[in-house]
């Protein structure tokens, strides 16, 4: 509220005030001591900008305050920019006289003016604001009757109560950081504009779709006159009518109940008639069909002007049928967000307790990102803090998945119809990480089976990555297999992917009608016969995998050269499985022959893995397989040649990737006419392809990393190859001649998706005209560059070898720029830039994500020095990055990366950086690697970058310090320096934690720590070893040169297995009892130890003792029936008799002048005893067991 005081405070002012502040709202009141000289007071503008509605209260020396227009001023901003909402109240002057400035308004203004002390802008904001407010329906107590000021008060308190319980949609306040997210749908929405705007929000169930939706509704609440939110949609529909939907949308608009629409047309013609002139914002949640949004949004001017529509669903189909504006597909959270999700849920914290952190990580792996099962886990878990229970709840989820997660899951997959849900179930059973191509091959008998794939992807119950490989969520697959699993016993289960499991089945006489799909492991134990697989009648899914390549293969689906009374020679015959379309035949032995191969569907063939040679008698077997359209020989060592392929004129995908020894493609590979994907990649030995492969009309060519060195040029040129891979690694293979066949190599790849041009040492603009490029991969060697197209999307240039940075400040879209500079060719000339430094137009690429500039090469004599000195400073990048590697940046003195909030991959190696500021602003920096960055003398504190998971610091041999402590959640740390480091954080402070290294190597000083397994602490200064006793993973602890360390006290982990102790040489004793898990002690070059106190530990198994001159016993041995090896060695004491320890197999004694006598264990195996001078009985008769002597 803002007002005139010496006119209103002490009447209506407060009596309105106090009724507000009555009802509960949060009333801030101007008042005149907030006022500092010339500028707000903190408080007053706080609570202008913080405030929902803004109450001027005019009266007739209002505009004498200079205060007063500038607060309103102040509002009438917040109102356009923000959505704050202006209540006016005219107390004792008319909204005229405040329109107009006329009377005691025009008087004030005039007075202002002509003190001088405010020019005519300012004058002229005044002016302006004060007629936008006038404009503004309010309250006129003029025009009332009797002025009742106190009801006028209630009435306004009414109002504005009503106008703030309208607003926000409750958002849990468990919440983890939805910033990306909602930052991205928010510059999808953009400005404020005239157009009616659609945004959808699609992804699986549980993804979070609703609160994300919630959370940019209450942003976005105040910019509109109306507003509703629709919930749950699917069910509301069905249980009430799209009518009562249609209702509510009406009713929350226009602030009045709507209760005559008699049908679904009445609905929508009310909605076109009463709501089209009103600027409103929708959120409708949980939209699944067309007849939901054609009944609540069918057209955009059934609206306002600048009207928005946030639509939540499951099925990307009704975001197309609607042509969104813009559609933003919700994945699962990263691994921090899980972690801090669940952590809230089942700790009321942001992280979980250190005791539990194992558990936690568990729980997150099997809620794979979902916020539901998160949720659910967490709340589920808070109810006990014994681990044990915590361990039960997680195997049970490991192994049955929540029924509350799998219920709403299970909501897309009823909306399916039964041939869609048979490919949900043979994706979550059997073909996920397959290639989507492959995987429409095998359904290509069913209708339109491209389409199946399509409704399964809008649905979110399948995703199709960048590479083409078909994934699925975790739950998802869980939902699937248990679907499956719930179709009685195993015989009659459609799909067994357990290979265990399946092995059983076919091992059981009963029936096996039902089997769909069988994927086994043999167990070499067990032969089949024909009636095993007699009944597998439907059977359309084989995989055999016999990965020891033992006998038992012969007897599986093959005919020995022998007779053979284990299985017939036509087991894939079609009578026997007429419905196998895929199957997948993994380690086949060359010898294996097949008698009859007649599977007349199948269309899979993959025989991957296997020995075959290009002589195998198998091929003229599968003469009769006509529909094959994928043949896969991948890792197929043994293949020299190809077979011909004369037989499978069908064929469409030939995987070759990984023969090794091919050196030929048969050249009836060109007859092949449907063939459009070719992969040859990593043969080595491939040197050429068949010439006339020229005529094949490919999409997709992978050579990567063969010997093949020229391509036919009609390949480049092809109009519908759309991936050609060539990324060669030559100098692995040619050494000294590889860079003349890179320099041979013609061809690019060109790809919608992919698009790579790869070893050409210069590309013309014509391989861009007329083409839609994304990306351009992998390309070494260049000398120039074109102009790309401005829809490029990433740009990798390996090997620039060019002596200026191109520029390429057109690419406004770019999201991944990569560039090597440099290095030098074969002729020994060196390439590599003049100006090694960041050009500014990167600053302006404000979509890019990723960057990385190598500069190689180059030397200081070949720097122009005429050049003016390059500026020290690294310029501004763009905010959006997220990855950022800069290596040999040698002008670049200092960096600021404070405006780089989204970093979470920083890699700095430049030699002549001094200083780096703003890392502690890099909220979400994950990965932080700094190498051979000379210059620097000083990092920062890291301690409150909480996502901060690994640390390399390598080569920075002027880095004295490193501030602050260690990040609480850092996994890995490496720190590798020479004398210069100081101070560094105590690495002991993250060393409880599992899942942990550390290698902290300053000077002398070493520290090394693997969780779970092992610590070295080398060089320490501290007298004491800290306490060790909370880390219950490590089982090896070696100490060594610690030469300042006195004592060694009982705080170990009692996990500790082994231990080693070496050249303490100021080491006095050993304290307390040792870890009752300890099988090994081994103390070597500790000259000042005097004793080892308390006994050794039972488990105790070896025993070494090295060079401890000062011992004056050694501990009480006649205890440890465990132990087996004694090695003791130059000490000057008398060993203990140890005739009757029967379980010592080993002993050595070895410089022990002073023993002068020895008693043997009768279980002894080994002896050596070397240079005992003075030693002169070996008491008793020799063990019987023993069977090596080695007396020196």
């Amino acid at each position: 509220m803002t007002m005139r005081g010496l006119d209103t405070r002490s009447g209506f002012t407060d009596y309105l005030y106090t009724s507000l502040t009555n009802v509960g709202i949060r009333t801030f009141k101007d008042d005149k001591d907030l006022h500092i000289g010339e500028e707000f007071a903190p408080e007053l503008l706080e609570a202008i900008n913080h405030s929902r509605i803004s109450i001027p209260i005019f009266s007739k020396d209002y505009a004498s305050s200079i205060w007063c227009l500038k607060e309103l001023v102040q509002m009438v901003k917040h109102q356009t920019n923000e959505g704050q909402k202006i209540m006016p109240i005219f107390y004792d002057v008319t909204p005229s006289e405040v329109r107009h400035q006329i009377g005691s308004f025009k008087k004030a203004l005039v007075s202002h003016k002509t003190k001088g002390r405010y020019d005519e802008k300012t004058i002229a904001e005044w002016k302006n604001a004060l007629t936008t407010v006038a404009d503004v329906n309010g309250w006129d107590l003029q025009s009332m009757p009797n002025r009742q000021e106190g009801q006028l008060a209630k009435t306004i308190t009414q109002k504005v109560f009503n106008e703030l319980k309208k607003a926000y949609l409750v958002v849990s306040n468990n919440l983890v950081n939805m910033d990306d997210h909602v930052g991205k749908i928010m510059e999808q929405i953009g400005a404020q504009t005239s157009e009616t705007r659609i945004i959808g929000i699609h992804g699986m169930g549980g993804i979070g779709k609703t609160t994300i939706a919630k959370i940019i509704y209450n942003q976005l609440l105040e910019k509109f006159e109306g507003c509703c939110f629709l919930s749950s949609i699917r069910e509301m529909s069905e249980r009430k009518g799209i009518e009562s939907l249609q209702n509510q949308l009406i009713s929350d608009i226009l602030k009045d109940k709507c209760t005559d629409i008699r049908n679904i047309d009445d609905g929508i013609n009310t909605i076109k008639a009463r709501l089209s002139n009103k600027r409103v914002l929708l959120l409708l949640d949980d939209v699944h069909e067309k007849n939901h949004s054609d009944a609540l949004v069918g057209e955009r001017d059934w609206f306002g002007k600048g009207s928005i529509i946030i639509i939540t669903t499951r099925n990307k189909e009704v975001l197309d049928v609607l042509k969104v504006d813009s559609c933003y597909e919700l994945s699962g959270m990263d691994h921090d967000q899980s972690l801090q999700l669940f952590s809230k849920h089942a700790f009321r914290r942001d992280h979980p307790l250190d005791e539990y952190i194992d558990q936690s990580e568990r729980a997150i792996k099997i809620a794979g990102g979902l916020p539901l099962a998160l949720e659910l886990m967490g709340s589920l878990l808070s109810c006990t803090t014994e681990k044990k229970k915590w361990d039960f709840e997680l195997r049970k989820w490991e192994s049955d998945p929540h029924k509350d997660v799998q219920s709403r899951l299970k909501i897309s997959y009823d909306e399916l119809e039964e041939k869609e849900k048979q490919k949900f179930l043979d994706i979550a059973c059997l073909l996920i990480g397959y290639d989507k191509d492959i995987v429409v091959h095998f359904w290509e008998f069913e209708f339109h089976p491209e389409y199946a794939m399509d409704v399964l992807e809008n649905m979110s119950l399948v995703k199709i990555k960048e590479d083409n490989k078909v994934w699925m969520h975790d739950q998802l697959r869980d939902l699937g297999r248990q679907i499956v699993c719930q179709e009685t016993n195993i015989n009659k289960q459609s799909r067994v992917w357990d290979r265990e499991k399946a092995l059983d089945l076919l091992k059981s006489p009963k029936t096996k009608k039902k089997v769909e799909a069988l994927r086994l492991r043999l167990d070499h134990q067990h032969g089949f016969t024909y009636n095993d697989f007699k009944s597998l009648s439907r059977l359309r899914f084989l995989e055999v995998d016999d990965s020891e390549q033992t006998f038992c293969v012969e007897k599986m689906l093959l005919q020995h050269k022998g007779p053979s009374s284990v299985l017939p020679t036509d087991v894939l015959d079609s009578n026997l499985l007429p419905e196998v379309r895929w199957l997948s035949w993994h380690n086949i032995h060359p010898t294996f022959e097949i008698a009859n191969f007649s599977v007349e569907n199948l269309t899979i063939l993959d025989l991957s893995r296997s020995e075959i040679t290009h002589d195998w008698k198998g091929w003229s077997h599968m003469k009769g397989i006509k529909n094959l359209k994928v043949l896969n020989l991948a890792h197929c060592q043994c293949l020299e040649r190809t077979p011909n392929f004369f037989a499978h004129l069908n064929l469409e995908h030939l995987i070759l990737s990984g023969c090794e020894s091919l050196i030929e493609i048969d050249e009836s590979i060109c007859q092949l006419k449907r063939l459009i994907f070719l992969d040859v990649s990593n043969c080595w030995n491939l040197q050429r392809l068949p010439k006339m492969v020229r005529n094949l009309d490919l999409l997709t060519l992978d050579i990567s990393h063969t010997s093949i060195e020229e391509v036919p040029d009609s390949i480049g040129m092809s109009k519908n190859l759309k991936v050609m891979k060539m990324q060669n690694g030559f100098e692995n293979r040619t050494n000294n001649d590889a860079c003349k066949k890179m320099g041979k190599v013609k061809g690019m790849e060109i790809a919608d998706r992919y698009n790579h041009v790869t070893h050409a040492h210069a590309i013309s603009g014509y391989c861009l005209y007329g083409r839609s490029w994304e990306k351009i991969l992998g390309w070494p060697g260049v000398h120039a560059l074109p102009r790309f197209p401005e829809s490029l999307i990433e740009l990798v240039v390996e090997e620039l070898r060019v002596d200026t940075f191109p520029d390429l400040s057109n690419l406004a879209n770019l999201k991944v720029l990569h560039l090597g500079f440099g290095p030098p060719n074969c002729d020994g000339k060196s390439y590599g830039l003049l100006e090694k430094r960041i050009p500014w137009w990167i600053g302006n690429l404000s979509k890019l994500e990723s960057l990385l500039l190598c500069f190689f090469g180059g030397t200081a004599s070949s720097i122009d020095l005429s050049l003016p000195p390059h500026p020290p400073l690294l310029l501004r990048l763009p905010s959006s990055l997220s990855v950022l590697r800069l290596s040999g940046c040698d002008s670049l003195g200092s960096m600021d990366l404070s405006n780089l909030r989204k970093l979470s991959d920083l890699d700095i190696c430049c030699s002549a950086v001094a200083k780096i500021e703003g890392l502690g602003c890099l909220e979400n920096l994950r990965d932080f690697r700094l190498r051979d960055v000379v210059q620097l003398a000083m990092l920062p504190d890291l301690s409150k970058l909480n996502k901060l998971r690994r640390i390399t610091v390598s080569g920075c041999c002027n880095l004295v310090e490193i501030q602050g402590e260690l990040p609480r959640f850092l996994d890995e740390l490496k720190i590798g320096s020479r004398d210069s480091l100081q101070k560094f954080p105590d690495p002991f402070s993250i060393m409880g934690k599992t899942h942990v290294y550390v290698y902290v190597h300053s000077g002398n000083q070493v520290f090394e720590y693997l969780s779970g397994n092992r610590l070295q602490l080398s060089g320490i200064k501290q007298m004491q070893i800290p306490n060790l006793s909370n880390m219950d993973g490590i089982t090896l602890l070696r100490v060594e040169s610690c030469h300042n360390l006195v004592e060694i006290q009982g705080k170990l982990p009692q996990s500790l297995k082994t231990l080693y102790i070496e050249s303490c040489g100021n080491l006095v004793e050993i304290q307390g009892e040792l870890p009752q898990s300890l099988e090994t002690l081994d103390i070597d070059s500790c000259g000042s130890l005097v004793e080892i106190q308390n006994e050794l530990p039972q488990s105790l198994e070896t025993l070494r003792i090295k060079w401890c001159g000062s011992l004056q016993k050694l501990p009480e041995l006649s205890s440890l029936k465990r132990l087996r090896w004694v090695t003791i060695k130059g000490l000057n004491i008398q060993i203990p008799d140890l005739s009757n320890m029967d379980g010592i197999r080993y002993l050595s004694v070895e410089y022990c002048r002073n023993l002068v006598e020895i008693e043997l264990p009768q279980s002894l195996e080994y002896l050596n005893i070397e240079s005992c001078g003075n030693l002169v009985e070996i008491q008793g008769e020799l063990p019987q067991s023993l069977k090596t002597l080695w007396i020196q």
